[in-house]
């Protein structure tokens, strides 16, 4: 297996800081595995639980029920930073 160093810039943002990851039972899985391949703007039926702006039901079941800047904030800081910067 590849080292992070080794991967190349595309790769390295994969392996940047920061991380989130969920535990579901299968059913759940199943059910979420649904709108795995929606698109961010598809299904706005839902609010992001921190600013209350309108989210996907990709973002409800993917992204912790966020949107994605409350979502990269939380779970991506560094990541944040890093884009203001360019």
């Amino acid at each position: 297996m590849k080292k992070p160093r080794d991967i190349g810039k595309e790769g390295a943002t994969f392996w940047a800081g920061g991380a989130f990851a969920e535990k579901v039972s299968h059913e759940d899985l199943e059910e979420k595995m649904k709108t795995f391949h929606k698109k961010h703007d598809e299904d706005m039926n839902f609010n992001c639980k921190n600013c209350d702006k309108p989210i996907s039901v990709h973002n409800k079941d993917w992204h912790a029920g966020m949107c994605d800047k409350c979502f990269n904030k939380e779970f991506f800081p560094n990541n944040q930073k890093q884009k203001v910067q360019r």
